[in-house]
């Protein structure tokens, strides 16, 4: 089983937004150094918490200071460009870093109705959803070159430049949804699965998926409640978020008091912890390889902010231990 990491770019309070992304960067060389497979990035607009709003972008940052790692996005959200920006992206990346580029896309719109309108989204977020399916395709059309009509439809219009040899391998992040499973196997692309609860995707069969990854935010750490204060911090900042309607920077979890929050804010805290992977290296190796046979996945991809950077970098180094 592979390991890789995502980096969010979260941001911490009193920390500017700079030092969120020049530690990404940062990251993904002690990555590269301790073996993880991949280093991806991802794309949230209009977000105080959170600081990687060009996915393209930072991810060639990563390439940059790096060699050997494989990087790329997870994702670029294809509802928020037009799809022949975002097949550029990717073949940017693909240009620049040829042989370890990989590229998720996802079907998220802007998080409040402030942003869809910075967006040019429709405000309902359903409907700025509706095109996903048929901009998915334009994008794989330009990525591919519309050889294949099972791809795409038609061959694109326009003639992406640069013009790729062979486009990277992409990914459909996804819930688990029955209808996102189905279009990643017409597409033949590999799917990120993510959620509280994911189930097993069957890879058996022609239209399967061709590789599925699965994300969870994941601490390691000496002992159990140490690795729990590493992911408490997002934790609550994601809690705090569905009361305030924003998603805020990570604070200290010495400034976090659990007895201010409310009943339901600790319900909340208390089923998000239960969606994490944290506690010591044996704790998480198990935990993770039964996620693994759970799902089917043959990769895990790390994910999860922490607002101790030192700590965070310990879990990194301790979590290598176990795939090492």
């Amino acid at each position: 089983m592979r390991y890789s990491l995502l980096d969010r770019a979260n941001t911490v309070d009193g920390t500017p937004d700079a030092t969120a992304l020049r530690r990404v960067v940062e990251r993904a060389g002690r990555a590269e150094a301790l073996g993880y497979h991949r280093f991806l990035v991802a794309e949230h607009h209009g977000v105080p918490g959170i600081a990687g709003s060009a996915p393209g972008v930072l991810a060639a940052a990563v390439g940059q200071a790096t060699s050997t790692v494989r990087i790329g996005t997870a994702g670029i959200m294809v509802p928020d460009h037009a799809p022949i920006v975002v097949a550029e992206q990717a073949a940017v990346l693909a240009a620049l870093f040829p042989g370890r580029v990989d590229i998720g896309l996802g079907s998220s719109v802007g998080f409040t109705g402030a942003v869809r309108r910075a967006l040019r989204q429709p405000q309902d977020a359903a409907t700025a959803r509706e095109g996903f399916a048929d901009d998915l395709a334009e994008v794989l059309g330009y990525l591919r070159g519309g050889a294949d009509g099972t791809h795409a439809p038609e061959a694109p219009e326009v003639t992406m430049r640069p013009a790729l040899a062979t486009a990277p391998p992409v990914y459909l992040l996804t819930g688990g949804s029955p209808h996102s499973l189905a279009l990643a196997s017409h597409h033949g692309l590999g799917v990120i699965l993510g959620g509280p609860d994911p189930g097993r995707v069957d890879r058996g069969g022609e239209d399967a998926a061709q590789e599925v990854i699965v994300s969870r935010t994941v601490a390691v750490a000496p002992t159990r409640e140490a690795a729990r204060d590493l992911v408490l911090p997002e934790v609550w900042a994601q809690v705090m978020s569905r009361s305030t309607g924003a998603f805020m920077p990570l604070r200290p979890v010495a400034e976090l008091d659990e007895a201010e929050l409310t009943a339901q804010q600790r319900r909340r805290v208390d089923r998000a912890l239960e969606n994490t992977v944290y506690g010591t290296a044996e704790d998480v190796s198990a935990a993770l390889h039964a996620l693994a046979a759970r799902t089917g996945a043959s990769e895990i991809l790390v994910t999860g902010g922490a607002s101790d950077p030192a700590g965070q970098e310990r879990s990194d180094a301790l979590l290598a231990g176990i795939f090492a």
